[in-house]
């Protein structure tokens, strides 16, 4: 249970020295929300604070991802798949910037965080 511990406190030292906090299935309530629905992310852009979450919810029946970066350059900042209706994943960015993403199985859906 330490060593358990130990390992969360030490991955999020690292997520933050980045100024990244990725989360899985977040609770609803975040502050700012993306839909992705008929092979598309809306809204987009999404404007956003430092330190605010953004949390994408999948309507399709499909699975889509959320992967930070662009078809051709992924980043690594986040990759999140989303199997099928009601799946949802959230990040938090804390540093302001541009953050673009894509869909890893649908390469022509795209959006953007931006953090300012």
């Amino acid at each position: 249970m330490e060593s358990r511990r130990r390992w969360k406190q030490r991955a999020a030292r690292a997520a933050l020295a980045l100024g990244l906090v990725v989360m899985l299935d977040a609770p609803a309530g975040s502050e700012q929300g993306v839909t992705i629905q008929t092979f598309q992310f809306k809204p987009t852009p999404v404007e956003v604070s430092p330190g605010a979450k953004v949390s994408f919810t999948n309507q399709d029946d499909i699975t889509h991802t959320v992967t930070s970066g662009t078809p051709d350059s992924p980043d690594g900042r986040f990759s999140h798949r989303l199997e099928g209706k009601g799946s949802t994943a959230t990040v938090e960015l804390g540093k302001p910037g541009v953050y673009p993403y894509f869909c890893e199985r649908h390469r022509s859906m795209r959006g953007e965080i931006r953090v300012k």
